[in-house]
């Protein structure tokens, strides 16, 4: 596991500009991308990541 391939709750919000507390409703809600506990952390793969993003990029034509 490439720690470049994941990212943290705190590393994602930072990304998107959120409370880390937001990340934790939106998992309990079931919403936002997939991720996975390990001992101490939530990751969620970069990959997964990008494609949440992509998915729900609103454009405007």
């Amino acid at each position: 596991m490439n720690s470049s391939d994941y990212l943290t709750a705190t590393q994602l919000a930072q990304r998107w500009g959120l409370h880390p507390d937001t990340l934790m409703r939106w998992r309990k809600a079931g919403k936002g991308p997939p991720y996975f506990r390990t001992p101490g952390f939530v990751l969620y793969p970069l990959a997964e990541v990008e494609q949440y993003e992509k998915a729900n990029t609103i454009t405007h034509d």
